[in-house]
Order: structure tokens, then sequence, then C-alpha cells
């Protein structure tokens, strides 16, 4: 005779493969990605405005709202002058939506709570952006994600790591609880990373002027002729980079010992090295920031180039595309100053 109990037990599991809410935590996790979004204001009533966006977001189909970061008041970075501060905050929530979804999902609560996007980076009654999507990285037109300037933003990672701080930033590979510590403890320290030298030279210049910063190049004295004067390639190249950053060096100049941990100011601006070696060699000096700008160069360059910048462990890093140099400076300054929001940053020329 036929047992029954096999579809029996077949027929009570069922349910709780297709019914999401009465699953068990555990199975909800693997059906379910785990996001995390930032939210900010500084238009109108922005406490009023980032509640009204949480109480959205937590009523979004197939999602679960599961934590929410205090809120943090910041001054803007980057965009026209004038504006007021800040509201941010950051938001954890599992959800069964794909990220194309989720994504067009928050820009449709932007549009019903009154986000207007003509000028970029302009005063907004709302922002709110995907950060990540469980370790997913995706490139699109309409979507990148990690967000690609929230590795080294201050005002991101604050929040996030109230409630995510053991999330992975899967593009660099260091949980965002690693990538704010180092921003604070970081020296200020700025490297420029380009295809070409000649590129990353003109950046990190105008880069020191708008800042008045010192250029690491003039500050050691055997490559004060700059890096034109040194070899193109080579292990003689690799090693004269190495040298300009030991740690031992740098407390041998003074307006590099300023620039090292626990001894700087606050408004003191960063040293910026037109080149970035890559590698966590003991005792050599890690830049807080990589500045990488990406624009057009002979292929080969451009390979290596983008070789580097995919590698993961390489921490906090703004990429920067576009042939308009005026933009791109802009931006890079901008993302300074996202390291070090007291900063005082002259205009770009």
């Amino acid at each position: 005779m036929m047992s029954w109990a096999p579809f029996l037990l077949l027929a009570f599991l069922l349910p709780a493969f297709f019914i999401v809410d009465d699953c068990p935590e555990s199975m909800r996790e693997i059906i379910m990605a785990r996001c995390l979004l930032a939210l900010g204001s500084n238009l109108g009533d922005r406490r009023e405005m980032l509640s009204r966006a949480t109480l959205e977001a937590a009523s979004l189909p197939n999602s679960r709202l599961l934590s929410r970061s205090q809120w943090h008041v910041t001054e803007p970075i980057g965009g026209p002058g004038g504006q007021g501060a800040f509201l941010n905050g950051s938001l954890l929530l599992d959800t069964q939506l794909d990220p194309a979804d989720l994504s067009s999902a928050m820009h449709e609560i932007e549009r019903q709570l009154g986000r207007q996007r003509v000028v970029r980076w302009d005063a907004r009654a709302i922002d709110i952006d995907l950060l990540l999507y469980d370790l997913q990285e995706i490139e699109t037109e309409q979507l990148t994600i990690p967000h690609p300037r929230m590795s080294f933003r201050r005002f991101v990672l604050e929040p996030a790591c109230e409630i995510a701080g053991s999330m992975i930033h899967p593009s660099s590979g260091w949980t965002l609880a690693r990538l704010l510590r180092h921003l604070v403890d970081a020296p200020r320290y700025v490297a420029v990373a380009a295809a070409e030298p000649a590129s990353a030279c003109r950046l990190a210049t105008e880069l020191c002027q708008a800042l008045g910063s010192p250029k690491l190049e003039r500050q050691i004295p055997d490559s004060a002729a700059g890096p034109d004067s040194l070899p193109s390639e080579g292990v003689e190249f690799t090693q004269k980079l190495a040298d300009m950053l030991r740690e031992s060096r740098w407390r041998q100049v003074p307006e590099l010992a300023a620039r090292l941990p626990l001894a700087a100011e606050p408004s003191l601006p960063p040293v910026v090295s037109s080149f970035w070696c890559e590698g966590a060699e003991a005792g050599l000096v890690r830049p807080a920031v990589v500045i990488a700008w990406e624009k057009s160069a002979p292929a080969k360059a451009q390979a290596k180039l983008r070789q580097m910048l995919d590698r993961p462990g390489h921490g906090p890093m703004a990429r920067i595309q576009g042939e308009d140099f005026p933009a791109v400076l802009s931006e890079a300054l901008a993302a300074i100053r996202a390291v070090w929001p007291t900063l005082p940053v002259g205009e770009a020329s």
C-alpha cells in the first residue's frame, strides 16, 4: 500500500516557501537581500521629511525595515553655495525587490515628497541613495552599486556605521566600520592617480593650489625636481615612490610630520602627491583617500590603471571620469572636503 506520509509532509512545507511573512528568520535571510540606504534633506522641515521618507521605505512591498540611524547635522559638500545644513541618516532593510526596482521605488518616494532634480548637488527637500545591495557590484547607465562616492564620505559612513558597520563595501573589500576608522585616523594625505603621469601631475598641482597644500614630491629633498625626473617604470621607479612614503622620512620633514595621525590640526590642508603607490607595505604612509582620474589615455596605460583601481583592498577612493578639467577638479575638491569637512577649500580655477 502506498504511504501518504511524504505527500502530507510536502503539503505542510510548501506554504513556508511561498508565504514570506510566515518564513522563519533564517529562511527569510536566504530569500531577501540586505540593503543600505542613505537619506538627506536640507530644505524645509528636514526632520519631518526624513521621517516621511522612512515611513515610505518601511511600506515598500516585499520589504522589511530593520533599523534606522540617528539623524546627523552636516555641512553641504559641493554644489552651489549658500545652502543650509543637511540632516543625514541611514536605513537598513531586507527586500525581495531587485536593485533596479528598489532604486526606482526610491526615486518615486523622492518625487512624491517634492524632490526636483535641476542642478547637481543643489539644495533638496529629500535625497535617497541606494548605497549597498548585499555584496552586489552593478554598473549601468541608471544605477551604480556600491554608491560610487560612499567610501570617502564621512557624512554617509557615520550614520551608516551606527546600524551596518559590519557590512562589506564590495569594491574596496573593507567593512564600513573600517572605511570610517581609516578616514578618521589616516594621515592628511591625498594620492592622485591617472593613466598618464602628466594628467596626475596637473590635477595634483591644481589641488595644491586650491587647498593651499604642499606637494609631496617637493617635500622630499632628493625628489624636489618632481616625478618627471624619475625613471618611468621598473623596480627603481617603484622603490623611489615607496621611499617617499616611509613614515620615518615624513617625521624628518616638518610639513609632513604635521600631517601624520594625532598631529594634524583640523584646518590643516592635506599633502598631495601626483602618484599612488599601491599596496600596504609596512612602514609606508597610506593616503586617506585616492583621487583616480579616469580620462582617455593610450589603451595599455588605461588597462594598467583600471587593473590597479579594480583590485580590492585599496580603501577609500574617488573615481572621477571625464575630460572637462574644471569639472574634474571641482569633484576632486568635493571628495577631499567629504573626508575633512572642516577643511577650508578655495575656488577651483
